[in-house]
């Protein structure tokens, strides 16, 4: 008798699940467009067509965002009729969606049956709306956006100025430190940044991104101004700098269609081969416009070397405080995964200098230089790249990671300059290991040792 109505429980269970299987159920919606503007609100009309029959039941239809902190809607539960005896039966129903932040979320169905206080999931549809959210365009957003290409095309030119080719050639004939810094640059900094980028943002594909364009640009210009600062090898820091940003050229497409298109594919997005392209061509071009300028005009090049290289980091600076005042409202999301990714990314990158230089047995003004290169990024770069490669709302959520990166990154360079000052030698003890300084000394004994000479033929 127990087995009886076991196996009767079970039959009727199996039909009724039948009954409402996936493919009984079609949802449709008048809204073909998914994109809303930050606080509006909009009303959703969708219908639903089913197959499947019932009697006596309950049933609901469930309507989910899945992630409510961009959108919700302003009801979840619609009732279906009780019974149901006729296939293909349809109904209109309709809700509010309020877009409350910038982002990506999908809203989809399910019928569900409440028995007991106790909410019974029986279908759950496939069929979705995918919703994004964006900003109202403004005013600043335009000005923000033509500040950096300017800027940046200023940043290059000045670095296509400054490009010293017998420096360059020397580093080829000794390429011992241009080889280290590639490899914690551009080889082991863009694996790591892509496993933090997963592993800190697993379910937002727009930080994700972030994290990883940032951990794939080149070494920034404030690393000469740090290297002085420390005691490092300045004429070392420039030509690490100038060769990273040529590199980068090549490694950053290489490591998008690498690794980034991973990261694509898991937000439902296409990479943007061409916007990347005309990004890197962007930044090609002032570079070859500096160089000839070298060339064909060194008396102009040696004037915008003085005035501009002083101001590259301050460019820099002003790209970074530009995009916080213009992205305020991305501080709503400032998290501690925020701040971590903002201080993961440059602290790894000393630390993996630190470690490949130091086992290239360089000298130690060397090691600084290595070490303040590989963790210093150009969120310069980065924030382009971002802003000209991506659409809409990516574009602005992005933004928050680099400039969190720049946030964090001076922390331990601070703290060792402290530490440097209050521990470290005496002023007036000069490091005679610093190749600069070992050629300023002797342009100093040089008069000394002409005069001795004078002296002695005229005895």
């Amino acid at each position: 008798m127990f087995y009886t109505a076991f196996l009767l429980n079970l039959c009727v269970a199996t039909c009724f699940t039948t009954a409402i299987a996936a493919n009984d159920w079609i949802f449709t919606f008048n809204n073909t467009d998914g994109e809303l503007e930050m606080g509006s609100c909009t009303k959703i009309v969708f219908y639903t067509q089913t197959n499947a029959t019932w009697e006596n039941e309950d049933l609901q239809l469930q309507v989910i965002s899945s992630d409510e902190d961009v959108a919700y809607p302003s009801r979840h539960f619609f009732n279906l009729p009780r019974n149901n005896s006729m296939p293909s039966n349809s109904w209109e129903n309709s809700f509010n969606l309020t877009s409350e932040f910038l982002g990506y979320t999908k809203l989809y169905f399910q019928v569900v049956k409440i028995e007991n206080d106790t909410m019974l999931v029986l279908n759950s549809s496939d069929d979705h709306m995918n919703i994004k959210v964006i900003r109202k365009p403004q005013l600043i957003d335009k000005i923000f956006v033509v500040s950096v290409a300017v800027l940046m095309s200023i940043i290059f030119i000045n670095l296509g100025c400054a490009i010293d080719v017998e420096q360059l050639k020397q580093s080829v004939r000794k390429p011992i430190a241009p080889a280290v810094s590639f490899f914690a640059q551009f080889l082991i900094l863009p694996i790591l940044s892509f496993f933090y980028a997963k592993l800190i943002f697993p379910n937002s594909v727009s930080m994700q991104l972030g994290l990883f364009f940032t951990g794939i640009s080149p070494g920034g210009g404030a690393s000469s101004v740090w290297s002085l600062l420390l005691d490092g090898n300045i004429n070392l820091s420039i030509v690490l700098t100038t060769i990273g940003t040529l590199e980068s050229f090549i490694m950053i497409p290489f490591w998008i269609v690498f690794l980034g298109k991973r990261i694509f594919s898991v937000g439902e997005m296409p990479v943007p081969y061409s916007r990347i392209g005309s990004s890197i061509i962007a930044l090609i071009i002032p570079l070859c416009i500096g160089y000839c300028i070298q060339r064909f005009m060194p008396r102009v090049s040696r004037v915008m070397t003085r005035i501009l290289k002083p101001l590259s980091s301050c460019l820099i600076i002003f790209i970074i405080i530009f995009a916080t005042v213009t992205n305020l409202y991305l501080f709503k999301i400032f998290s501690w995964k925020i701040i971590l990714a903002g201080a993961v990314i440059p602290w790894t990158g000393y630390l993996i200098g630190l470690i490949s230089s130091t086992l290239a047995c360089l000298p130690r003004p060397d090691i600084i230089s290595m070490t303040v290169e590989s963790g210093i990024q150009n969120t310069g770069i980065a924030i382009f790249m971002l802003k000209f490669s991506l659409g809409q709302p990516a574009a602005d959520i992005t933004t928050v990671i680099p400039v969190a990166v720049a946030l964090m990154t001076p922390i331990p360079l601070l703290m060792a300059f402290i530490f440097k000052k209050c521990f470290g030698k005496k002023d007036g003890v000069v490091n005679t290991q610093d190749p600069a300084t070992e050629s300023m000394l002797d342009r100093r004994e040089a008069p000394s040792a002409i005069n001795s000479e004078n002296e002695n033929k005229q005895a």
